[in-house]
C-alpha cells in the first residue's frame, strides 16, 4: 500500500466518495472497509424514521448540531426545551402577516395529512418542538372551504434536506421563485372525512401539546466584537422579575451619542426616559423621579433658568431655595432664615428667623409682649397664662401617670369635666363598654385588639370640648350621677385615656388623682398671697418641711400626727374677725370644738371613755377609770397600731368618800387576739391604785406600761 502522502487531493467533495475505515462487527482480516460520506451523513442524522446516532449533539432547529464539549461560543448556540407546556398555539394564514399558512392534503392512498407552510424559512421550528405535536396526541381545529375540520397528529415527519425530491408528506425545503420557504409535514386523523387536494386552512388552532424552544447559553457567551442589533429590542429576563429575574453587568460604559438613544423606565404611561442632546443629561416624562436615598451633590444645584414668577415652581440656586405659588407670592429658603415675598420678591409681613435662646444681648430687639395662641397649619393652640402675666409654661416640667394598685378589667366608659377631686359626668358612651380589656398592675397603657381600639379611637377622637374620656373599673356597677353629678376619685378609681396609638392599637391613661408631677429648675420662686394645698397628708410622714414665721427660720421634720380635713376654707371674714374662718378640722389625739363664729378651738387629750364597773371592750386614744367591782372583770384592749395609746386609773380600791380598803376583786386585762401586754398574754392589776398609760409599740413587746403612779 502507498504512503498516504503520495495521493492526490480530490478538491470537489462528493457524497459518493469514500472513506476508508474498520468495521467493528468483522473479526476476520478483510475487516477494512469503504464508507461513503453519503452513507455517513445518514448515519449521524438519522433516515427520517430514527433518532440521531450522536448522544452528545443538541440540534440547532433540527438538523445544525453542535457539540455540548465545544468552545464557549459553540455553548451559547445550543437550544432546549422551556419547562412549560403551551396550549391552544394559534397560527392563521399568512395573508394576515402571521408568516405561517396551514394545508391539508391526501395521497392517492386516502391518507390525510398536515402542512406548516413556513414563510419564515423554518422560523417555526425554531421557536417550537414539532415533535410534541405527536408525542402530545395535540388536537387541532380549523375552517377549510367553510367547513370545520377537527382531529388529532399522529406523527411528526421529519425533514431529511436533501437535494433529492421528497414524498408530498415529508417536511421539506420549498422554493417558488427567488423565494425559500419551509414545509413541516404531519400525519393525522381527522374527525370528518376528507378527499380533496391540497387546500389551505383559513382559520387554524393547535389546542395542546407543544413545547416552545428557546434559546439559553449552556456556558458562557463570549463576544469578541461588537454586538450590533439592526433593529427589534434586546430583552433580558421575563416579565416576571419577582420569580425570575436577570441582571445586565457592564464593566465598560453605555454611551448614549445623541437624542435618538434613551433609558426608558416603566412599561407603561407614565414613564420616565433619560436622554441626552449629546452634551447634556435630560430626565423626562409624565411619570414622577423619586429619589429615596441618600443623594448628595459635589457641586451648586444651580437654580432653572425660567425666571416666569407666576407658574408655580421651586426654585434651587446657589444658597436659596425658592417656593413660588401660582399667584407670584414666594417663600424663600436661606441660611438667614425663611422669607415669605411678594412676586417681585419683596419681603411682606413677619419673617421666619431663627429663634435664639438666652441672647446675651437684647439691645436693638423689640419686645412684642406675651404669647397667648400659637398656629401651626390649620390648627391653633392656647398658651395659658396666669392673672398676674407671669407665664406658666416651666423649663423641666413633667408628669408621670399612675396605673392601678392590682389587675383590673376595664369596665364603663363616660365623658366627665375634671375636677380637683373627681370628675362631673357628662354623658355615657356609646358603646359603654368593652370584654376583655385587662389592665396589669401599675400599667399605664394597654395593647387592644384592632376593633376595640377602633371603637375606642373613635371615642376619644368625638370627645367634646372641655371634657375628658373615663373609665371605671368593671367591679364599679353603681349608677352614674345625673349630669353634672360628682364622681368623686377618692371612692372611686377614675382613669382618664391621655393618648391613643393606631400604629400600636394601645391607649395611654393615668389614673386621676394620683402620679407625680415634676419640676425640674434651679429656681422656683411662688409669688402668692394664698397658697392652698388642697389635701392633708393622712398618713405619717417622715420629712416635712417646716417654716417658723416668727423666726423666718426653715428646717424639716417629721409629721407625726394623724390629720383629715372634714371641711373647707372659705372667705368669711365679718367685722369682728380678721380670720379665715374653718368649718372643722378633727385630729385623733385633740378634742375639738367649733364656737358659733366659726373659728376652731383644738384641745389636747383624751376622749373620756368612762368609769367602768363591767366586763368591757376599750377603744385607742380614750382615758378610763377602773371603778368598784363585786366580782373580778376583765377589760380587752382593741387591736394595736403601732404609736396607739389607752390611759387607766385604778380606783378599785377607793369607796365612795375616797377611802383606802383593798378590795377582794380585781381587774384583768387582756390584748386583742394573739397580741401582747408587756410581752405577756394578760395583765392582772394587783396594784388597785395605779394610774398607767398602754402604748402600742410592735408585735413583739405589744402594749407597754407608761409611767405607774
Amino acid at each position: 500500500m502507498a504512503r498516504i502522502s503520495t495521493y492526490t487531493i480530490d478538491s470537489t467533495v462528493e457524497g459518493s466518495d469514500k472513506l476508508l475505515g474498520t468495521d467493528a462487527n468483522s473479526s476476520s482480516a478483510l475487516a477494512t472497509k469503504n464508507y461513503t460520506i453519503d452513507s455517513l451523513k445518514t448515519y449521524i442524522i438519522g433516515d427520517g424514521n430514527t433518532v440521531n446516532n450522536i448522544p452528545d449533539s443538541v440540534p440547532l432547529g433540527f438538523f445544525l448540531s453542535v457539540n455540548r464539549e465545544g468552545t464557549a461560543y459553540e455553548k451559547s448556540l445550543v437550544r432546549t426545551l422551556a419547562s412549560s407546556v403551551l396550549t391552544n398555539v394559534v397560527l392563521k394564514s399568512a395573508t394576515v402577516n402571521t408568516g405561517t399558512d396551514i394545508y391539508l392534503n391526501t395521497l392517492g392512498t386516502g391518507q390525510v395529512f398536515l402542512v406548516i407552510r413556513d414563510y419564515n424559512d423554518g422560523q417555526f421550528a425554531l421557536d417550537y418542538d414539532l415533535a410534541d405535536f405527536a408525542n402530545n396526541s395535540a388536537t387541532f381545529s380549523g375552517v377549510l372551504g367553510g367547513v370545520n375540520y377537527t382531529g388529532t397528529v399522529t406523527s411528526f415527519n421529519a425533514p431529511t434536506f436533501t437535494s433529492a425530491s421528497a414524498e408530498p408528506n415529508v417536511s421539506q425545503y420549498t422554493t417558488s421563485g427567488n423565494n425559500k420557504y419551509t414545509d413541516w409535514g404531519f400525519n393525522v386523523t381527522l374527525d370528518q372525512t376528507y378527499t380533496g387536494g391540497q387546500v389551505a386552512f383559513t382559520e387554524f388552532t393547535f389546542l395542546t401539546g407543544v413545547q416552545q424552544i428557546e434559546t439559553q447559553v449552556i456556558g458562557d457567551l463570549k463576544i469578541t466584537r461588537d454586538l450590533v442589533i439592526d433593529s427589534g429590542d434586546v430583552t433580558i429576563g421575563t416579565d416576571s422579575p419577582n420569580n425570575d429575574p436577570r441582571n445586565l453587568n457592564i464593566h465598560g460604559s453605555i454611551n448614549l451619542k445623541d437624542s435618538e438613544s434613551t433609558i426608558v423606565f416603566g412599561d407603561t404611561a407614565p414613564n420616565v426616559s433619560m436622554g441626552t442632546d449629546g452634551t447634556n443629561l435630560t430626565i423626562s416624562g409624565a411619570g414622577e423621579t423619586i429619589i429615596s436615598n441618600n443623594t448628595r451633590f459635589t457641586t451648586d444645584i444651580v437654580r432653572d433658568t425660567d425666571g416666569t414668577a407666576n407658574n408655580g415652581r421651586t426654585v434651587m440656586g446657589q444658597n436659596t431655595v425658592t417656593a413660588i405659588a401660582t399667584d407670584g407670592t414666594r417663600s424663600v429658603l436661606s441660611a438667614s432664615g425663611i422669607s415669605l415675598q411678594n412676586s417681585s420678591g419683596v419681603p411682606t409681613g413677619a419673617q421666619i428667623v431663627p429663634v435664639e435662646g438666652n441672647p446675651s444681648s437684647l439691645s436693638g430687639l423689640t419686645d412684642q409682649g406675651l404669647l397667648s395662641q400659637l398656629q401651626i397649619g390649620t390648627d391653633y393652640f392656647d398658651l395659658p397664662e396666669l392673672a398676674s402675666g407671669v407665664a406658666s409654661a416651666l423649663p423641666g416640667l413633667s408628669e408621670t401617670l399612675a396605673g392601678p394598685s392590682g389587675n383590673i378589667t376595664m369596665g364603663r366608659l363616660f365623658y366627665g369635666i375634671r375636677q380637683s377631686n373627681g370628675a362631673l359626668f357628662q354623658a355615657a358612651t356609646s358603646p359603654a363598654s368593652f370584654s376583655g380589656i385587662n389592665i396589669n398592675a401599675n400599667a399605664t397603657s394597654v395593647v387592644l385588639s384592632s376593633a376595640n381600639h377602633t371603637a375606642i379611637k373613635t371615642l376619644f377622637d368625638a370627645t367634646p370640648s372641655t371634657q375628658a374620656l373615663y373609665f371605671v373599673e368593671s367591679t364599679y356597677s353603681t349608677a352614674f350621677p345625673s349630669v353634672g353629678g360628682l364622681i368623686n376619685d377618692s371612692t372611686v378609681n377614675l382613669y382618664q385615656i391621655v393618648a391613643e396609638n393606631e400604629t400600636n392599637l394601645n391607649i395611654t391613661f393615668g389614673k386621676q388623682g394620683q402620679g407625680i408631677i415634676t419640676v425640674n429648675t434651679s429656681e422656683f420662686n411662688v409669688n402668692s398671697e394664698v397658697l392652698k394645698l388642697n389635701d392633708i397628708p393622712n398618713a405619717s410622714k417622715p420629712n416635712f418641711l417646716q417654716y417658723d414665721t416668727s423666726t423666718k427660720a426653715v428646717s424639716h421634720a417629721a409629721l407625726s400626727i394623724l390629720a383629715t380635713a372634714n371641711g373647707a376654707t372659705y372667705d368669711y371674714v365679718p367685722s369682728s374677725l380678721t380670720d379665715v374662718a374653718v368649718n372643722s378640722i378633727n385630729f385623733a389625739n385633740l378634742q375639738e370644738t367649733a364656737p358659733a363664729n366659726g373659728q376652731v378651738v383644738l384641745k389636747q387629750g383624751y376622749a373620756y371613755g368612762g368609769a367602768l364597773t363591767a366586763d368591757t371592750t376599750v377603744a385607742a386614744w380614750k382615758y378610763y377609770i377602773l371603778s368598784n367591782i363585786t366580782a373580778d372583770k376583765t377589760v380587752t384592749l382593741p387591736a394595736g397600731a403601732a404609736g396607739d395609746s389607752i390611759k387607766f386609773t385604778n380606783l378599785s380600791a377607793f369607796d365612795a368618800n375616797g377611802n383606802y380598803s383593798q378590795s377582794a376583786y380585781i381587774w384583768t386585762i387582756n390584748p386583742n387576739g394573739s397580741e401582747k401586754i408587756m410581752r405577756a398574754s394578760s395583765l392582772a392589776l394587783d396594784e388597785q391604785t395605779s394610774s398607767f398609760e398602754l402604748f402600742y409599740s410592735d408585735a413583739a413587746n405589744g402594749w407597754v406600761i407608761n409611767g405607774i403612779s
